[in-house]
């Protein structure tokens, strides 16, 4: 960095980028980047030994044997090649430094540059077992081969902890399986924080059509293993449930741990402005930052973890960095996510809040249907069960700031 410029300033088209963190928001930035004219040295730091790779696939494709697991890899050779960043893998970040902009890793190496982006994303909640217990999460790649490998096979007895969406999809892999699967959840309606509880008790009775056993308003009291290869899960009603397959799905904590060293402002995850500066010199993306957020009005901290907010922060940063946070302006985006299950999809466009109305607008008796969400005047949300037509019908108005009343007009002009 030239002496004397401030770091609010524009990045230099030859300065350095230090990524840390190997997953799609890494990547989305460090094309962004590319793509925007940054010729400079780019460095991504990853913990796994892979280089990036998708993680949707993982609880459907992935987990039935429909894709092997190195159709995920987000980047081949020629992609590599013209990105021109170097990947250091397998190394883990455990200290930063912001006010020399250092990053320390495991093996003890210090890693310099001139904008630092931390993309470390989230780890999967744990649940505490007896020994000998062989519980499955779904976040990595070794994460999709063990459960692809678990789910290979003869009818196993299948115990998902976790109605959310992952669960819901490892469900639904295991059942077009085959397997015997049940379905464990404390809330009383499956998806209510984020749905509604009418929306959330249709998507409940998704898993009861096709077969999966859902228990819901359940506490989880012990795991054990009982004899080899089973687990034997217990409730706080005493009843229990073998398992020859346990698959524990019930959300992911921000990766910070390795800042608290740092001075950062750390709050379910890294608190970040609405350009996604944790300073001027530091940014977070992806589902490790907590970033301020303007919606309808109203500005909230928020963090998302939805890949297509991941892949929109890493491209933003990239923009935000070579503009420098004096000039970035603020986040403008949509949050979007979609699942797969028991052949229908799934997908959300905007960020319900708890107390917004819902209108079931299109309904049919094979569980197809469009749902509007509204908050004061406006519209808020659009959520559809294979209706992605008529989802992506409201993107722009949504975008836009729609009112309540001339979304209903979409559908009926």
């Amino acid at each position: 960095m030239v002496a004397g410029v401030l770091m609010t300033e524009p990045l230099a088209l030859d300065g350095s980028v230090l990524i840390v963190g190997g997953g799609l928001a890494a990547l989305r930035c460090a094309q962004g980047l590319r793509d925007q004219g940054f010729v400079g040295d780019l460095t991504i730091v990853g913990d796994e030994e892979h280089l990036p790779y998708d993680r949707p696939p993982l609880s459907k494709q992935v987990a039935t044997g429909k894709w092997s697991i190195d159709k995920t890899n987000l980047v081949d050779a020629d992609r590599r090649a013209a990105l021109q960043v170097t990947f250091v893998l397998g190394k883990k970040a455990i200290h930063l430094n912001p006010l020399h902009r250092e990053v320390t890793l495991d093996d003890g190496s210090v890693l310099v540059a001139d904008r630092i982006v931390i993309a470390t994303g989230a780890t999967p909640r744990r649940l505490e077992t007896g020994e000998g217990v062989v519980a499955h999460y779904v976040r990595t790649y070794e994460d999709g081969l063990q459960l692809a490998q678990a789910l290979s096979g003869a009818p196993k007895r299948v115990v998902v902890i976790g109605a959310g969406f992952i669960g819901a999809e490892v469900a639904s892999s295991a059942r077009s399986l085959g397997h015997d699967v049940t379905v464990l959840e404390t809330l009383s309606v499956p998806l209510s924080p984020v749905l509604g509880e009418e929306l959330g008790s249709l998507c409940a009775a998704m898993h009861e059509r096709n077969g999966t056993k859902l228990s819901t308003g359940v506490s989880i009291s012990s795991i054990d293993a009982t004899g080899e290869g089973v687990a034997t899960v217990v409730l706080g009603d005493g009843t229990s449930h073998l398992a020859d397959v346990l698959v524990i799905g019930i959300g992911v904590v921000p990766n910070t741990d390795w800042l608290l060293q740092s001075g950062l402002e750390l709050d379910n995850g890294v608190v970040v402005d609405e350009a996604l500066f944790a300073t001027d010199s530091i940014m977070a993306i992806g589902d490790v930052a907590r970033f301020a957020w303007t919606r309808l009005g109203e500005t909230m901290m928020t963090r998302i973890e939805h890949w297509q907010v991941a892949a929109d922060h890493g491209q933003f940063a990239a923009t935000a960095l070579l503009k420098g946070r004096a000039s970035a302006e603020g986040i403008h985006l949509l949050p979007y996510f979609w699942s797969d299950q028991y052949g229908l999809k799934l997908q959300m466009l905007g960020r319900p809040e708890p107390t917004d109305e819902v209108t079931i607008a299109l309904q049919d008796d094979e569980g197809r249907l469009l749902a509007l969400f509204r908050r004061g005047e406006a519209l808020s949300a659009v959520f559809g069960i294979s209706k992605p037509k008529q989802v992506m019908a409201y993107r722009q108005l949504l975008l836009d700031g729609c009112l309540f009343p001339d979304a209903l007009k979409v559908l009926n002009p």
